[in-house]
C-alpha cells in the first residue's frame, strides 16, 4: 500500500492512508480538502507545534489535543477531544497510544488502516552543550524510559525531531531511536528552517537500517510503500 506523506512545516505532517488522513502539529501549509475520516492531532502547547485554527478545519475531522492545550481556554466543540501521555484510546477507526515527552505534551502512536505511525512531537534527546553531567544523564534517563515504551509498538513510519540548535549533539536522539525502535521509514522534523542537516543526517545513514527521507523545502510530498 503506498502512503502520501506530506512535511507541511516545521513539525507539521500530513499523512493519507487508503481511507484516512491524520494532521500531525500543524501550523501552516499546503492542506487538501479532508473529504475522509481525519484525525487532527496537536503534540502540545508551544507555538510552534500548535495552531488554534486546526478546531475550524472543515470535513469529518477529530481533533485530538495534548491536555496541557487545555490552559489555551478553546471553546467546545464535539469533535475535539483532550489526551494525557501514557493513554490508549480509540476514536473511529483510529487506534491511538500516547507517550511521554521529554518536554511538554506527548508524543504519539496511531495505526489505521493497518499501518503504525509515530510522531513525537517534542520527545528528543535534548542535551545542550551548557547542561552539567547530571542534567545530561537525568535527560537521557528520562529518554530511553520512554523509548522503551515506544519499542513496544509496531512503527512504520515515524517523525522524530532534528534539530540543529543541539549542535553535536542534534543526531542523538534519532539515531538512538532509530536503533532502539527500527522504524521502516523515517522522516526529519524540528529543523527550524535549517534543512542542511536533514542532508547532513542522510549522509551518514549507513550504519542505520532505515529509510530516510530528506526533506529541503516546505510542503514537499513523498510517497511511502508500507
Amino acid at each position: 500500500m503506498d502512503i502520501k506523506v506530506r512535511f507541511l512545516s516545521h513539525s507539521g505532517y500530513l499523512i493519507e492512508t487508503s481511507d484516512h488522513f491524520i494532521l500531525f502539529d500543524y501550523i501552516k501549509g499546503k492542506l487538501p480538502e479532508f473529504t475522509k475520516p481525519t484525525l487532527i492531532v496537536s503534540t502540545h502547547s508551544h507555538d510552534d507545534h500548535f495552531n488554534k485554527d486546526i478546531i475550524n478545519i472543515e470535513g469529518p475531522t477529530k481533533i485530538l489535543l495534548s491536555s496541557d492545550i487545555k490552559e489555551k481556554g478553546l471553546p467546545f466543540k464535539e469533535n475535539v477531544f483532550y489526551i494525557d501521555p501514557d493513554t490508549n484510546r480509540n476514536i473511529g477507526d483510529f487506534k491511538i497510544t500516547t507517550f511521554r515527552s521529554t518536554d511538554k505534551g506527548i508524543s504519539i502512536f496511531v495505526n489505521v488502516d493497518n499501518v503504525g505511525i509515530f510522531h513525537a512531537g517534542d520527545l528528543n534527546l535534548w542535551i545542550w552543550d551548557e547542561d552539567s553531567a547530571s542534567e545530561r544523564k537525568d535527560m537521557a534517563d528520562e529518554f530511553d524510559s520512554i523509548i522503551k515504551k515506544v519499542q513496544r509498538t509496531n512503527v512504520e513510519i515515524a517523525m522524530f525531531p532534528l534539530d540543529p540548535r543541539l549542535g553535536k549533539y542534534a543526531t542523538s536522539g534519532i539515531e538512538y531511536f532509530s536503533n532502539a525502535v527500527k522504524p521502516r521509514h523515517l522522516f526529519p522534523m524540528h529543523m527550524w528552517g535549517d534543512f542542511s542537516i536533514s542532508k547532513e543526517f542522510n549522509d551518514k545513514l549507513d550504519t542505520l537500517n532505515v529509510e530516510f527521507y530528506e526533506v529541503d523545502h516546505d510542503n514537499q510530498d513523498f510517497l511511502v510503500e508500507v
